[in-house]
């Protein structure tokens, strides 16, 4: 499978900047049809806690964008956006499109951010979500969620073979971000991909640092800190064929 990793320099609470910078640099980027292109948390706006400028109208422009994506490459497109407004709360997803439009999944973030009180303003999710696409079982997960290995293993035992992160994850902690997805790939026998944001919002900057493992925990990619895409083939079948040979996933529910 192609991925295919969009670091953004996001525009502060600007979704239509946002979406002319994604569409500008997927232009300039060569890759197959078929890949899974993914967008980082919030990618319309930046990791905003004002909902009215991040929530998704009923139009859900967002998602319509993520649609046009998709059909005009003719790849999946998985990106974070903020849900409507319910009850005077919004929710942190990810979801993801096929080339037809068709929705492949739409996941909640389960562990908000209580550094930043994102559960104030963002409902957590309650389950992990896989899909598919070309014939390879996916989860998507979003930012803290890294921090909590548990959820991950949830999501293994439904059948996930690959692992995607997008995160707005701040320079000022990014060595974390690196390992946490290396170990992550060590732990659940799957390639894992990170897609973060570059750049400042305010208070905060950005390293980037998308990153990519395979299956050992061995470098697919590391980006550096500015603006790009990251195109990356992900071997599938050497990571089932690790998991036929080494039982840890087997052994996981094992009492000992």
């Amino acid at each position: 499978m192609q991925v295919v990793a969009v670091q953004l320099n996001m525009v502060w609470e600007d979704k239509a900047a946002n979406h002319e910078r994604v569409m500008r640099l997927l232009d300039n980027a060569v890759f197959e049809a078929g890949a899974l292109i993914v967008l980082p948390e919030m990618f319309e706006t930046g990791f905003s806690m004002n909902i009215q400028a991040t929530a998704q109208t009923e139009a859900r422009q967002g998602e319509a964008f993520l649609r046009e994506l998709a059909a005009k490459y003719d790849a999946a497109v998985l990106g974070g956006i903020a849900g409507e407004i319910v009850n005077q709360l919004s929710s942190n997803q990810a979801v993801g499109f096929a080339p037809d439009g068709t929705e492949l999944v739409r996941y909640q973030k389960m562990k908000p951010f209580s550094l930043t009180s994102e559960q104030k303003h963002y409902v957590p999710g309650t389950q992990s979500k896989v899909f598919a696409w070309q014939g390879v079982q996916i989860a998507p997960f979003i930012c803290y969620d890294l921090r909590f290995p548990e959820i991950f293993r949830e999501a293994v035992r439904e059948g996930a073979e690959m692992i995607t992160l997008i995160a707005c994850w701040p320079a000022v902690r990014s060595e974390h971000w690196v390992r946490l997805l290396q170990a992550r790939a060590i732990e659940n026998l799957a390639p894992v991909i990170g897609v973060n944001r570059c750049g400042a919002e305010p208070g905060l900057s950005f390293d980037g640092r998308s990153a990519g493992f395979d299956h050992m925990g061995g470098s697919l990619f590391e980006a550096a800190d500015e603006e790009q895409v990251i195109v990356q083939d992900v071997d599938i079948d050497a990571a089932r064929r690790w998991r036929e040979k080494f039982p840890a996933l087997r052994d996981m529910d094992e009492a000992g």
